[in-house]
């Protein structure tokens, strides 16, 4: 595993994170092992990954339409076109990650990789359940510690369609329902694995052989790595961290903070009551 400074595209640090943040403040970093390549790459609201494979390329979460044009340009910059895109993957359906995800599938020509779970949501399953409102000041402590991001004008125009997880099917791009254990599309060795407990819909990215897991908001690096809080549902999520410990894991890319790395990384992950 190659730890690689990219320099081209400065994290943002604004003031507040900086002095909250335990571990630091996220930086774009990339490893490499085991024939794959991911990009840890700080947006507006949340942590966006890109993921290399031959000339595949499959993109985790884009929080803010602000955020599609960086995206682009670091495609760009690794070489990589648009329409290498075989996916942009939602790790769950909370507002801070997928304001983005429709204008980048659109200019990829790709579909919007959800979870089962959440595609059977939009197409007349269960509804997906928001945040418990006891979670509002842990949230707003995650806010402070990003600095206080506040919608941007194009965010506002549409954060209506994304701010109720129970609601229609926001994407009009194409929607590709990932299930347990499958292969993402033309990334051999990633795959797609079921993580509720933070969101219903929530699953996270393996890769075994480079032990790189990216886990969305299951796992986050406010104070020194630790399983989110907020929880939906706290029973599937101690069967999700149960699962989730027993993967050889060497580097966590979480939804917010910097990348996590290390032998038995997930044993030291904080576990903070809901």
């Amino acid at each position: 595993m190659i730890p690689v400074p990219i320099a081209p595209f400065p994290s943002p640090r604004p003031l507040s994170a900086w002095l909250l943040s335990r571990d630091g403040l996220p930086r774009v970093r990339m490893l490499s092992g085991g024939g794959t390549v991911a990009v840890a790459l700080p947006n507006r609201y949340s942590m966006t990954h890109i993921l290399l494979s031959g000339d595949a390329v499959v993109v985790v979460d884009c929080g803010s339409n602000e955020d599609v044009p960086r995206v682009l340009e670091a495609l760009r910059w690794l070489g990589r076109t648009p329409s290498q895109v075989r996916a942009v993957v939602v790790s769950h359906f909370h507002f801070d990650h997928v304001m983005g995800i429709d204008a980048l599938a659109r200019r990829a020509g790709c579909p919007v990789a959800v979870s089962r779970r959440a595609w059977q949501a939009f197409n007349g399953g269960p509804r997906l359940r928001p945040p418990p409102a006891r979670s509002t000041g842990v949230l707003l402590w995650g806010w402070a510690v990003q600095g206080f991001q506040l919608l941007p004008p194009s965010d506002r125009a549409l954060v209506h369609r994304y701010l109720d997880p129970a609601g229609p099917n926001p994407f009009v791009s194409p929607l590709l329902p990932l299930d347990d254990g499958q292969e993402l599309p033309g990334m051999p060795g990633w795959q797609a694995l079921w993580t509720p407990g933070h969101a219903d819909d929530a699953q996270a990215l393996f890769h075994r052989e480079a032990g790189f897991l990216v886990t969305g908001d299951t796992i986050r690096n406010f104070g020194g790595g630790e399983w989110n809080p907020v929880q939906c549902d706290p029973e599937a999520m101690q069967q999700t961290r149960r699962r989730l410990s027993a993967l050889p894991v060497r580097a966590v890319l979480a939804g917010h903070g910097p990348v996590m790395e290390g032998e038995r990384i997930l044993a030291r992950m904080k576990v903070i009551d809901p």
